[in-house]
């Protein structure tokens, strides 16, 4: 269950959490993006691997989605109970620049553009990726991501699920795809990723009918 307020680094959540995450021998991270209004669908996947989970990432493009949730997580008992301890997010391109995530609980300022978490020992850099040109390379994430002194870089912006490693800076880079107006022929998805010493793995999940209110959930390989 999460302690529903925005430290000063704009992660969500206690101080507790956030350095017990930094610190756990593994942990599984829901990785989110592009819910472009559909707070059903976001509602939804918190609510069926939320409590499996020790954080939650939001890559943008959706943060009116992700405020609607935490807003009825206030009052749902069974919403807070699910909601991950720790949730991070950015600004993706159609999110306003001076939108509060939660008035009242958020520093002021505008909501991070990048941002980095720490899980299982692994820094995870985040961002929404139309400021790092992700249309045509990955480079300038993968570049960032190692500035950072981050492993994993995980991004939004295409609505294409994406699996790729980054040799020149020994970065692993994923895309959880669009949960509810994908691209590319793929279906609806998002990815749960696993940190481990010496693993890290994504599994991706297809949604089936995003807009109903029991969408299907099934684990699929994308072609990459």
């Amino acid at each position: 269950m999460i302690e529903l307020i925005e430290n000063d680094d704009r992660l969500i959540g206690s101080q507790e959490a956030i350095e017990a995450l930094s610190k756990k021998e593994n942990a599984r991270v829901i990785v989110l993006s592009d819910s472009h209004g559909n707070t059903e669908i976001f509602r939804n996947i918190i609510l069926r691997y939320g409590s499996g989970c020790d954080a939650l990432i939001f890559c943008g493009d959706g943060l009116s989605d992700l405020a609607r949730v935490l807003e009825e997580a206030e009052s749902s008992e069974e919403l807070k109970e699910a909601m991950p301890p720790v949730i991070a997010y950015v600004q993706g391109n159609c999110d306003i620049s001076a939108y509060v995530l939660m008035p009242g609980k958020s520093p002021e300022g505008r909501p991070p553009v990048s941002q980095v978490l720490w899980a299982a020992g692994k820094g995870i850099y985040i961002s929404h990726g139309h400021y790092e040109s992700v249309n045509f390379t990955r480079e300038p994430l993968a570049m960032r991501a190692c500035a950072e002194e981050c492993q994993v870089a995980v991004y939004g912006h295409t609505h294409i699920p994406d699996s790729s490693v980054d040799e020149k800076y020994a970065t692993r880079i994923f895309n959880p795809g669009s949960c509810c107006r994908p691209r590319g022929g793929f279906p609806p998805s998002f990815l749960i990723l696993t940190l481990m010493p010496d693993v890290i793995d994504a599994a991706f999940i297809r949604i089936s009918d995003p807009f109903s209110q029991q969408p299907d959930f099934q684990v699929f390989s994308p072609m990459f």
